[in-house]
């Protein structure tokens, strides 16, 4: 196994800050507890520099200051995969935005892998070396740390130089040094951290075809389970899992009987929340919900032609984005297009400037506007999908 150095006390930190004075890069990874709880538990950061390998014990580190310093200093590099989600828990936890990064699960969607990629895969295709991914749902929390988990931490940090480096050439020698460092740039901002409060609920399928009574008792379920699983640093799903939220919801107004009639609903639940999710159903709408009631997505059922238009339209960008050699995935993800679909009115941000719109081009982004008003003609030997004017 490689020479490595893990780091459990303020001195072993700074001993880690001097011996990296100077260095322009850093590859960084962690593995954290995320299941039954409510806050994530990051257990681990491991990073690899030109001077050495580091595990970050985070259960016995409270404060890792150090590190945060070569995390937002721009003259280093920091190269992971998939690091949006470690960079999500770096800043709720220390409050660090990091600069310089580069993100070789993102990099890899514009050199014709698709999105998103794994990073066993990533490897094996680009550096041909095979990761072992054995411990994944390891317990990372448990102390002292065992070498076969060190080494499976530390190889999520080893590859991540060199292929970043062949990416690069990559994406050099097709032109899209401004596009990738476009996309990166992304978890460098303020906003990328900021949270609707209401997501979960707005984004819930069924909000849209509920009345107003059961659309707020639906607001105020999911804020009640959210609150009771914060208290207990439960999930939310141990909580109330999600199958069971819509049953509730359409049987809650017929009172505690009716949830105890409803075989979808346990027992164990009713007995212990039915009088609850009565109160629940019952209370007067205050403020907050109506704003939020204000801003469901005003969804409509799509006539079969219409939907099959509005697909075809999403082939021709998947097929646009395959001769690129860019995924089509990273360019406009089949779960934002179905919510375009959904809302005609509904404007994607993200297609609004740079290089998105530069891959689509104008033709299809004038469709993607105006695709209330698609039609299809078809002649003998040819096809055209066209606005109607």
């Amino acid at each position: 196994m490689e020479k490595y150095s893990i780091l459990t006390t303020t001195q072993d930190l700074e001993e880690f800050a001097a011996a990296n004075q100077g260095i322009d890069w850093m590859a960084i990874d962690t593995e954290f507890i995320g299941e039954k709880r409510y806050q994530t538990l990051l257990c681990l950061i491991q990073v690899a520099t030109p001077n050495g390998l580091y595990i970050f014990d985070i259960i016995k580190l409270k404060k890792i200051d150090q590190l945060s310093a070569f995390l937002t200093d721009t003259n280093i590099l920091k190269i992971s995969h998939a690091g949006e989600n470690d960079y999500r828990l770096l800043h709720e936890l220390y409050g660090v935005i990091p600069k310089n990064v580069f993100d070789t699960q993102i990099a890899a969607g514009f050199v014709g892998h698709r999105y998103p990629i794994s990073f066993r895969a990533l490897v094996q295709s680009e550096l041909q070396i095979r990761v072992n991914k054995a411990q994944t749902v390891t317990d990372w929390e448990k102390r002292p740390i065992n070498k076969k988990q060190i080494k499976y931490a530390l190889h999520d940090v080893i590859p991540l130089k060199e292929l970043q480096e062949k990416l690069c050439k990559k994406i050099k020698t097709l032109g899209r040094v401004e596009w990738v460092k476009e996309e990166m740039q992304k978890v460098e901002q303020v906003a990328f951290y900021e949270k609707d409060p209401h997501r979960e609920i707005l984004n819930h399928s069924a909000l849209p075809t509920l009345g107003r009574a059961e659309q707020l008792f639906l607001i105020r379920l999911f804020q009640w389970r959210q609150q009771l699983a914060e208290e207990r640093n439960h999930s939310k799903e141990m909580v109330l899992a999600k199958k069971y939220i819509l049953p509730i919801v359409k049987t809650a107004h017929l009172g505690k009987d009716g949830l105890k009639q409803n075989r979808r609903i346990s027992e164990r639940f009713v007995k212990r929340y039915g009088d609850k999710m009565i109160e629940l159903y019952q209370q007067e709408a205050n403020e907050e919900e109506l704003n939020i009631i204000a801003r469901i997505p005003n969804r409509v059922m799509i006539p079969p032609e219409k939907d099959q238009k509005l697909e075809l339209l999403y082939s021709f960008i998947n097929y646009r984005c395959l001769k690129q050699k860019v995924a089509s995935d990273l360019v406009l993800p089949r779960g934002n297009f179905k919510r375009m679909k959904e809302d005609l009115k509904l404007e994607e941000e993200t297609l609004k400037s740079g290089w998105r719109r530069e891959i689509l081009g104008e033709a299809i982004m004038e469709s993607l506007k105006h695709r209330n008003r698609l039609e299809v003609e078809m002649e003998e030997g040819s096809m055209q999908l066209k606005v109607n004017t």
